[in-house]
Order: structure tokens, then sequence, then C-alpha cells
């Protein structure tokens, strides 16, 4: 079983039952990237569902289609996300992601991985 796969667009890992990810810097995210994204995450969690901490900081825009498949396929095989967000624009992208396409699964946006990494151990099974 693999537990690190990247593309051009993010990398993710799976680490004591928490999937992270985070996306490459200066990436521009539009429908089609997003299917790729999601498509690469199933690859690596194998029919396994996982807690998600996403670090959306090198997000350079993200177009409301992307946003949708996002917050609605992309849900698949996730127990709950919690979103970080570190700079002015992840702050934006994640707010407009809340407010704009109600997330399937329980979400929250944090500050900082701690943060999110509290929030999301109460959905880990390990």
């Amino acid at each position: 079983m693999l537990n690190s796969l990247e593309n051009d667009y993010a990398s993710y890992r799976l680490r004591n039952g928490i999937l992270y990810f985070e996306y490459k810097e200066n990436v521009i995210v539009n429908l089609e990237e997003a299917i790729k994204i999601v498509d690469d995450r199933l690859k690596l969690q194998a029919g396994k569902s996982y807690p998600i901490l996403c670090n959306t900081r090198g997000i350079k825009s993200m177009d409301k289609d992307a946003r949708w498949y996002l917050a609605t396929e992309g849900s698949q095989l996730a127990i709950a996300v919690a979103l970080i967000r570190n700079t002015p624009l992840s702050r934006l992208l994640a707010e407009m992601y809340m407010l704009g396409s109600v997330p399937s699964v329980p979400t929250k946006i944090v500050d900082n991985e701690g943060e999110g990494l509290e929030f999301l151990n109460k959905y880990s099974s390990s």
C-alpha cells in the first residue's frame, strides 16, 4: 500500500490515521485539476476512509466549478476535513468553499496544523 503520492497540483501522505494533503505553490485549480486531485487522493486511500488535513496555502486561484466538485465529489472517503488557511487568499478560498458549497462531511477552517489535528483526532481511528 502506498503511503504517499504527488502530482502537479498537490502532495498527499498518510500518517497516524490522517491523510495530509498540501497544494503545491501557485496552483490554479479548475474543474479538470480538481478531478485529477480527487482521483489521485482516492488512489492513495485505496478504498479506506480517512480524516483529511488540507493545507490550502499554495492555491493561487480556484474557480466555482472546482470548489463545487471538491465540496461534493471531493468528500468521497473523507471522514472529516480541516482546511488550513494561513494566507489571505487561502482564508478567502476556504470561506468561499464553506459558504458556497456546503461540504458533505464535518469540515472546519483552521489557522494551523495543530488546530487541524486537534479537530481531526476525534475522527481518527488510530
